[in-house]
């Protein structure tokens, strides 16, 4: 290793949590040089804000297990739509109380039929 960067390790072990919290939000927020196309960034942000998709409950299609008590810490869902469209509506619904998400192929096909060739 440098110098330079022995000199940042013994600086950054001095500090405690609230300095290295401040430190990584400066790091992480501060504008970056060189080309940069502001273009880009709008037409993402666009992109991901501009269609939203609001689930909808299909009552005929629901499954709910009778002796299952409302509010029973254990409540499956099922998604069926776009894979991104869903994370981000659970990511905004559900943020830290979900265990596993199981995203099921094909993967942007459109199609339901599609065979995945592993060979």
């Amino acid at each position: 290793m440098s110098q330079a960067t022995h000199s940042l390790l013994a600086r950054l072990e001095g500090l405690g949590a609230p300095e290295l919290r401040r430190l990584l939000v400066e790091h992480l927020t501060k504008r970056k040089l060189g080309l940069y196309w502001e273009s880009d960034a709008i037409a993402r942000d666009t992109a991901l804000n501009a269609d939203v998709v609001l689930p909808q409950h299909v009552p005929e299609l629901s499954h709910r297990a009778t002796d299952m008590a409302e509010g029973a810490p254990h409540r499956n869902i099922i998604i069926e739509g776009d894979n991104f469209d869903a994370l981000r509506l659970l990511k905004s619904t559900h943020a830290g109380r979900i265990r596993v998400i199981y995203i099921d192929p094909p993967y942007n096909t459109g199609n339901k039929d599609w065979v995945y060739n592993d060979r």
